[in-house]
């Protein structure tokens, strides 16, 4: 279970992102109302303004999903369901491997789809329009989500294996994990943020100009991609800024789409092997061995 700290602080945080994003679709719908009437219609901005609406519905989801995987009751039924009298978590491990890997049997993909979803949302999230939002509040969002998610994850696979993450050892670990997270999400918050100053400084734009290609590099990486695929025809500065959402959401799909599914699985390597050396008295190998000591200052998570 996360502990206590953690959870006041993660409520806290979806409750302030869950409000800053209400505020935004009340100033959206406020201040652009000719822009939401006309979405229908093509009105590019306005079509981003569901999307607040998608991640406040998205906020409210992450608490459930957070205490379903890190109870391990549910983890316990599972294994009751099918018939094995099991009461706590020493007892799963006296099952075989094979029984303890259905539990948690799938759940990369299902990961890496959510994550996709959760990605493209909240890198939509911050080409808004709107100064309550913008790409500091949807990437400190992203990363407040993706946070909470890995390390439920990592949670949910230590209980699938027998193993209590409150345990110091095991505990390190997951922590290790969501730092590993926030390694391979560099590249993604670089992205969101140059396509949104790229979206945000291109507004209104009618011409190109040396200073706006230079400023965003992106963008015009994108006008030349269509100038291309166009035969050399001109491309408007409002048709490579349209680039940008896509680019954005794209990046966060991708990333999180990733993470998430690589978390499963090193977690997964992990609780076996862990299991396995338990079981058969075998010596771990030096990675798991050294990321186990609370003082190790390596990040290491390949099981």
């Amino acid at each position: 279970m996360l502990p206590a700290p953690a959870k006041k602080a993660l409520g806290a945080t979806i409750d302030v992102g869950r409000d800053a994003v209400s505020k935004a679709t009340r100033a959206a719908l406020d201040h652009t109302p000719e822009s939401v009437k006309k979405a229908a219609t093509g009105t590019f901005d306005a079509v981003l303004v569901p999307t607040l609406r998608n991640v406040v519905t998205l906020l409210e989801l992450l608490n459930e999903w957070v205490v379903e995987l890190t109870d391990p009751e549910s983890v316990l039924a599972y294994h009751r369901e099918r018939g094995r009298n099991i009461s706590s978590l020493e007892e799963l491990r006296e099952l075989d491997l094979r029984l303890l890997d259905e539990c948690t049997n799938g759940m990369a993909l299902r990961w890496q789809t959510i994550g996709a979803g959760e990605g493209a949302a909240l890198g939509s999230l911050a080409m808004i329009p709107v100064p309550v939002v913008g790409s500091a509040v949807a990437i400190g969002l992203d990363l407040v989500v993706m946070q909470a998610l890995t390390a439920a994850i990592a949670t949910r696979v230590c209980y699938a294996y027998g193993y209590d993450p409150s345990d110091p050892g095991i505990r390190n670990m997951v922590d290790r994990m969501v730092a590993r997270s926030y390694r391979d999400q560099a590249v993604k918050v670089r992205s969101v943020r140059q396509a949104s100053s790229a979206f945000d400084a291109a507004k209104g734009r009618v011409n190109w100009s040396k200073k706006l290609r230079e400023d965003h590099r992106l963008m015009a990486a994108v006008e030349k991609l269509l100038k291309s695929a166009g035969g050399g025809k001109r491309v408007p500065v409002k048709n490579a800024r349209m680039g940008m959402p896509l680019i954005s959401a794209i990046a966060g799909a991708a990333t999180n789409s990733y993470v998430l599914g690589d978390t499963v699985t090193q977690a997964r390597h992990y609780g076996a092997t862990v299991l396995l050396a338990d079981k058969y008295g075998l010596a771990l190998p030096d990675s798991l061995r050294r990321n186990m000591a609370e003082d190790d200052g390596e990040d290491e998570t390949q099981a």
